[in-house]
């Protein structure tokens, strides 16, 4: 467009940028003459571009634009788009992607527990017997520990592919019904990406504070696997069970939109991470946390997952009432959480380890020798408070021990297997036995194992670990 093109353009919206040379401003010549910038409705925006490449010809330090505005007409006041407005904004924007983080990964929590807390309704519904009902459970874990081995580099990237499949997968299972195996395999691979980026990224985000910020974020887990139970109860009296899964799915699709809110400092964190350990080392210290891993979640999983139907047949309690003893399991878990800071600030994290594998043990032989509602529910709690401690400085100590491994993804794949492997190991042993009070004893056995590889474990470098353990007691982020 020539310069004279300006000068017949009507003045209701007119442009004229001044571009300054890295050596000599050079201007678009303008006919006084005809001075449009003092017309009706004329803005003048003042823009400021970064230095561009030293590539190119024009080299723009600064940029200068005039803008002429017409708004119905009436004149605007000059305005400044200023570098504290921009720094607002991006404030803002990190403010509000933390409690989105958190209440993303409370609806995992919900997600998780879903299918174990309406297990004796689909059951009824879709005549499901126990081994077929471990079958679900074990394909949900699987996947979950497929989707937590696909975590790479970029966290982000499976955060967002994350809450998409849960998505997906929990709308497919609404519409398959009874088959909808391939559906939960989806919904499963998705819990398993979600989870896994959002502990990883929460870890690299806050690498001097990680056992706190670990803690508090499965607090949030721990918040939504509480609330499960009792919502479920609540929305069964007026929908299906498979409904409740298409509830989960619509709730979890604007999540895959996390990373838009994401600046570039987050970005560096979702692919960047302290020294790796290599070679034997790197191996032992994977195998070691991926066993005790896979033995911790197992046992949360086989417990939680089955503590409706145990209960609805140990004590003939309806399904509203087994509901309760679910949901008293997963806030006896959410308290412990909550506790966990203060008792580390006078109790050292071996000695806590142990006395939480004791008691979790104890947990497991008071519901296997459970008669009444009572006994059930006094279980329940003593289970969820031993199993608190354990997960958060699990995944601290992994953490901070792996670096920036890319292998630490295996541990996470290992620990969904192992709620995948235990709760349908625990429902194989209640169909082949006639007794879901023998399957329990699964999870009895593998805190008994948890226990021996506590006791035998004497990891190195125990200033790297005192510090995040130091971090964790601070209950602070």
């Amino acid at each position: 467009m020539s310069p004279t093109s300006y000068r017949t353009a009507p003045p209701r919206i007119l442009i004229v940028a001044t571009v300054a040379h890295r050596v000599k401003p050079r201007c678009l010549p303008v006919d006084d003459s005809n001075d449009w910038s003092s017309s009706p409705g004329y803005r003048r925006v003042f823009l400021t571009q970064p230095h561009s490449s030293p590539g190119r010809d024009f080299a723009l330090p600064t940029r200068t634009v005039d803008r002429a505005v017409a708004v119905n007409g009436a004149p605007r006041t000059p305005f400044r788009m200023s570098h504290a407005n921009h720094s607002a904004a991006k404030g803002f924007r990190l403010r509000l992607l933390e409690p989105l983080l958190h209440l993303g990964f409370a609806l995992t929590g919900v997600g998780t527990v879903l299918l174990g807390s309406i297990l004796p309704r689909l059951s009824a519904q879709w005549h499901l017997r126990d081994k077929d009902a471990g079958l679900l459970l074990l394909v949900q874990f699987a996947t979950s520990a497929s989707g937590a081995l696909l975590v790479r580099r970029n966290l982000w990237k499976a955060l967002a592919s994350g809450y998409g499949l849960i998505g997906a997968g929990a709308i497919g299972i609404n519409l398959l019904q009874q088959k909808s195996l391939p559906a939960f395999a989806v919904y499963g691979l998705g819990l398993g990406l979600a989870m896994t980026s959002t502990n990883m990224l929460t870890g690299r985000r806050y690498p001097q504070r990680m056992g706190a910020a670990l803690a508090l974020l499965n607090f949030s887990w721990s918040a939504g696997a509480v609330a499960c139970p009792l919502l479920v109860a609540q929305f069964l009296r007026h929908a299906t069970s498979s409904t409740a899964f298409a509830v989960i799915g619509l709730a979890a699709l604007p999540f895959a939109l996390l990373p838009l809110l994401a600046d570039r400092g987050d970005m560096q964190a979702a692919t960047s991470a302290g020294p790796a350990p290599t070679g034997m080392r790197e191996a032992t210290t994977i195998l070691y946390f991926a066993v005790l891993a896979f033995l911790y979640v197992g046992i949360e999983a086989s417990i939680g997952n089955w503590m409706s139907t145990y209960a609805t047949r140990a004590t003939a309690w309806t399904f509203a009432g087994s509901t309760v003893a679910v949901a008293v399991f997963w806030a006896a878990l959410l308290l412990g959480r909550a506790m966990t800071p203060a008792i580390l600030a006078r109790m050292p994290e071996l000695a806590l380890y142990r006395a939480s594998v004791f008691a979790t043990i104890a947990g497991v032989l008071l519901l296997l020798a459970a008669h009444r509602p009572l006994t059930i529910l006094a279980g329940s709690v003593l289970s969820g408070l031993a199993l608190a401690p354990l997960f958060p400085l699990i995944l601290a100590l992994f953490l901070e021990e792996i670096g920036g491994s890319r292998n630490a993804g295996w541990v996470f794949a290992v620990a969904g297997l192992g709620g995948a492997v235990l709760s349908w190991l625990t429902g194989a042993i209640s169909t082949g036995t006639g007794s879901l009070r023998i399957g329990l004893l699964v999870p009895g056995a593998a805190a008994l194992l948890m226990l021996l590889l506590i006791s035998r474990r004497r990891t190195s470098g125990s200033g790297k670990q005192q510090a995040v353990l130091e971090s964790t007691a601070t209950g602070k982020i």
